[in-house]
């Protein structure tokens, strides 16, 4: 389910060496993205996993039935480690200046107790948190939500690397919630020679198989209602939607392409997609691997 992470690492220069000749990404943000992306890897090398006690993971027959192994707001993570990384990248919000930084200001100023609040409404899937605060800065209304994803996301990752070796490794999950922590996936691809499909989770970072037809939000499995669309300047990626919640997953396709997959970075890459499918009228339940 996790790549190893100096493999991760290789991966990743090629990655960020071909964004950087894309105009339809912003510099400034490839740039944050290179920054916290490297930082989380040297993170997750280095923070403290406490371990769960066997009696409160759910058995691996309760996940086959669609419970998660460990609930998301019961996942333990390094807290020291998230706070400092909080406030570091909150420091590279202000070095990039105008509504980033001005917004890091006022993040800055709440102290640390806004800093605590904000992790603990992420661990829950508190959306409303977020979208409240945003009002104290409509400049930049995803900057607390992008601090906490990003802060909390190499312990949760860790965590999860270890918890996924109690379940099995080659097993298509029927349920389209991550088998892990139970969230909803922000990205999808298709690996190997049959095109198995593997959901990439929105909060602990798993990747996981399931149903190559198959909604990734409700579950829909009628073929006649999950088309899918390209765009011809996003060679290797598909927009797969579904006319029974109008959601929307992007979908890395490399199979006959020599390029580099991460599904953090291939999000990031193919964001004129996201265009594309909110102009047709659909929509991602999730944020983006950034909290953007």
């Amino acid at each position: 389910m996790f790549n190893d992470i100096e493999r991760e690492e290789k991966l990743a220069n090629r990655k960020f060496a071909a964004m950087r000749g894309k105009e339809h990404i912003p510099a400034q943000l490839l740039g944050l993205v290179e920054a916290v992306y490297r930082i989380q890897n040297e993170a997750r090398a280095a923070c403290i996993v406490q371990e769960v006690p066997a009696g409160e993971l759910s058995s691996v027959d309760q996940v086959i039935q669609g419970k998660p192994l460990l609930a998301r707001e019961r996942f333990p993570y390094d807290a020291a480690q998230a706070e400092a990384l909080f406030k570091r990248f909150a420091d590279l919000l202000t070095d990039l200046g105008g509504p980033m930084a001005q917004a890091a200001d006022v993040i800055r100023a709440e102290g640390d107790e806004l800093m605590r609040a904000a992790h603990a409404a992420f661990l829950a899937g508190d959306l409303d948190f977020f979208k409240n605060f945003a009002a104290r800065t409509p400049q930049a209304p995803r900057a607390l939500a992008f601090l906490a994803q990003s802060s909390m996301t190499p312990s949760l990752m860790a965590l999860a690397s270890v918890l996924s070796l109690a379940l099995p490794q080659d097993r298509n999950w029927d349920h389209a919630a991550c088998p892990i922590c139970g969230s909803l996936a922000f990205h999808s691809s298709l690996r190997g020679k049959e095109g198995v499909r593997v959901h990439c989770c929105s909060f602990c970072r798993a990747e996981y198989r399931t149903f190559r037809l198959q909604c990734a939000y409700c579950e829909e499995r009628d073929a006649a209602k999950l088309p899918f669309f390209t765009a011809d300047e996003e060679p290797g990626y598909r927009v797969d939607v579904c006319e029974s919640c109008k959601g929307y997953i992007k979908t890395t396709d490399f199979r006959e392409l020599d390029r580099p997959s991460l599904p953090a970075l291939d999000d990031l890459e193919s964001l004129t997609l996201d265009i594309l499918a909110m102009r047709k009228g659909y929509s991602r339940p999730t944020a983006s691997a950034w909290g953007f």
